[in-house]
């Protein structure tokens, strides 16, 4: 690469990292976005696996990236912010070159833009949320896998031809080759460091990469080594923060999350419907318009389209790049799946598909428009590169308008009910019972995590509670207020309230589980009778739509905080009061 193509390249990295801040930071959560997101906020400053700050399995790494940020950041939801927007930056950079790796400097730039412009990766570059790490290092392994698979087609061209072998070639550039074999394990480390199911699901493309790059013993023992000593000190710290190996592991055993929903664990074949019909729902909205250019292309295209990708079937790039996707779908198609943020690990391969064929369109375009021209001495390069701007530019376009519109189902009312916002975990595509329109709520459920209103919903939602409860004296009198589960990220903004989770027990019906907050500190209670001394500030909190509320509310006398009616926080008049709930007994004295 000559000093002109350097600077190129430097300039259109720029570009790209530029563009990528300057959409994401204008428009960023400005309070904590989901549960999750306060998990990791306290985690930053306290880890501890028992009070769910982080949740399992701990994404230390993660944690460990919030922590300098907020170094130099001081605010715990901007941190997190930051680290989503670098994450993101860099997983633009990586596809990029990927791209431009798999099919040259034309399909890198269209990558890129889209990747850029995505919904589902603009929305998670811009609030406090793990995904980016996904989006991430997914393009980075997938840049540094299809460069091993490049060299590894020279060396053996080379060796047809009879050029040089290893041990003639320049130092740099036989040092290049082999390094990066070495750093696609030191990153598949550091993927699992940043959330651990990634080693799980990008297992099969490193073996893959083994298996094609046939490396000699040495260079596989380095990488070997590497990726052993990199994942022995992240476990080491993992470990150490959660308190030793003995208190991680009985956390881990503990943890069955992930056996709620698969019938290989024993659940119904409704349940194993709805996990398979929602992830079948989310997959084409995570690629946002880029479903539409494939659907588009295939459409317009069906011979050719079919004649192009029978004549790629045996290219190992591609192969790598399915591969590399395929563990993740297949998980959450088949085992678990809450919601389309997961599909971040999944989308970097599809777009790099689709910017294939976005620049394949573009050349059997040209060639239809170079067929009716007069002059056909006319250069081609010149009509294929129109056409690519146009095509990758109606993309673009389509994303923005996604990202940006206030379509029907963006409205406030249907983005602050709780189930909505985890993309409807405890059902399928046939849970419409929030909405008086259907097709409401599926809109709903498709832009949540795909349209900037998501994230101003979450804003005002949360500014409006905090003020509510702040004028109710939820942080400086012993008032008790009585509010809904999700407001659980108020024992990290009240820190002089005392906040109770309170759920019930699916393993012992009418017994309620009960969780209790001070001061970013959390403690599960088993208690019988629960105790408020007057002098603090109490919330607790449950679901609203829970079926006991009214046999609750009647022990009790309630004022409504003034707040729109779809969201419902009370303050509990009494000045003392006793009331049962389920197995519990909760007192003011």
């Amino acid at each position: 690469m000559d000093g002109r193509d350097k600077k190129l390249r430097l300039l259109g990295g720029t570009a790209l990292a530029v563009a990528t801040v300057a959409t994401r930071l204008p428009i960023h959560a400005k309070t904590f976005f989901e549960f999750d997101s306060i998990n990791f906020a306290v985690a930053a400053i306290r880890f501890n696996l028992g009070e769910v700050t982080p949740h399992m399995p701990g994404y230390i790494l993660h944690v460990l990236f919030g922590r300098l940020l907020y170094l130099l950041t001081c605010d715990l939801n901007l941190a997190y912010i930051w680290v989503s927007i670098l994450l993101s930056i860099g997983a633009v950079l990586f596809l990029w070159r990927a791209a431009a790796a798999l099919r040259g400097e034309r399909v890198g730039i269209i990558a890129a833009l889209l990747w850029l412009t995505t919904p589902l990766f603009w929305f998670h570059g811009a609030v406090a949320a793990i995904y980016a790490e996904e989006a991430f290092f997914s393009s980075l392994l997938l840049y540094l896998g299809i460069k091993v698979i490049a060299n590894c087609e020279l060396r053996i061209i080379g060796d047809r031809l009879g050029i040089r072998n290893d041990n003639e070639q320049p130092h740099s550039s036989f040092v290049i080759r082999h390094l990066s074999f070495v750093i696609y394990f030191i990153t598949f480390s550091l993927a699992g460091a940043a959330r651990p199911t990634s080693l799980l699901f990008f297992l099969p493309a490193a073996i893959f990469l083994i298996w094609k790059q046939k490396p000699s013993r040495l260079l596989l023992s380095a990488a070997m080594a590497c990726f052993v000593a990199v994942t022995a000190l992240w476990i080491f710290e993992l470990l150490r923060e959660s308190g030793g190996s003995s208190t991680y592991w009985s956390y881990f055993i503990a943890e069955n999350n992930f056996k709620t929903q698969s019938i290989l664990f024993g659940n119904s074949w409704q349940s194993q419907f709805d996990t398979l019909s929602k992830c079948a729902f989310y997959l084409p909205l995570s690629m946002g318009a880029g479903t539409i250019a494939l659907v588009g292309i295939m459409a317009c295209f069906p011979r050719r389209v079919f004649a192009f990708s029978r004549a790629h079937l045996g290219n190992v790039k591609l192969h790598f790049i399915v591969l590399l996707a395929l563990p993740a779908l297949l998980f959450y198609a088949f085992i678990f799946f809450m919601k389309a943020a997961y599909l971040l690990n999944v989308v970097p391969s599809a777009i790099l598909i689709v910017a294939v064929l976005l620049d394949q369109a573009a050349i059997w375009i040209a060639e239809r428009q170079k067929g009716r021209l007069k002059n056909k001495k006319r250069l081609t390069r010149p009509i294929i590169t129109r056409n690519v701007a146009v095509l990758t530019g109606i993309v673009i376009v389509l994303n923005v308008v996604w990202f940006f519109v206030p379509w029907p189902g963006t409205e406030q009312n249907i983005y602050d009910n709780e189930d909505t916002r985890n993309s409807f975990i405890h059902g399928a595509l046939h849970r419409y019972e929030h909405s008086e329109s259907r097709m409401l709520t599926l809109a709903n459920r498709a832009l949540e995590y795909t349209n900037v209103s998501g994230i101003r919903a979450v804003d005002s939602l949360n500014t409006m509670t905090m003020s509510a409860l702040l004028a109710n004296g939820a942080n400086h009198s012993g008032e008790v207020i009585l509010a809904s589960w999700w407001y659980r990220w108020c024992y990290l903004l009240l820190p002089n309230a005392t906040t109770y989770d309170l759920e019930l027990d699916p393993v012992h019906p009418g017994s309620l589980w009960v969780g209790r907050s001070h001061e970013m500190k959390r403690v599960n209670l088993y208690d019988s009778v629960i105790r408020f001394h007057s002098s603090a500030p109490v919330l607790l909190l449950l679901r609203r739509d829970r079926p006991d509320f009214e046999q609750v509310a009647s022990q009790v006398h309630l004022e409504r905080l003034p707040l729109p009616e779809y969201l419902d926080i009370y303050k509990i008049l009494d000045s003392t009061f006793v009331l049962k709930w389920g197995n519990r007994m909760f007192s003011r004295e």
